[in-house]
C-alpha cells in the first residue's frame, strides 16, 4: 500500500494566492481581447484605440447621460 503511494505522482497546487492573481490576469487579458473585439469590429474602429484616455473618458460620459 505505501508502495502505491510513493509511485504516484505529486501534484503542485497554487496557492490560494496564487490562483487569485492567475484568475485576476485572466479577467483582465479577456476582457481587453473582449473590448478590443467589439472595438474593432462591431464598432468599425482602430483597435488599439481602446488603450487611450479618451476612448473611456467617452464611454463613461456616454454611460453617465444614459443612466440619469
Amino acid at each position: 500500500m505505501t508502495q502505491d503511494l510513493q509511485r504516484k505522482k505529486k501534484r503542485t497546487r497554487l496557492t490560494p494566492l496564487g490562483r487569485f492573481i492567475v484568475n485576476l490576469f485572466l479577467i483582465g487579458l479577456f476582457a481587453t481581447a473582449g473590448a478590443i473585439v467589439g472595438y474593432s469590429i462591431i464598432g468599425h474602429g482602430n483597435p488599439f484605440e481602446i488603450f487611450l484616455p479618451r476612448t473611456w473618458i467617452h464611454l463613461m460620459e456616454v454611460l453617465y447621460k444614459s443612466l440619469l
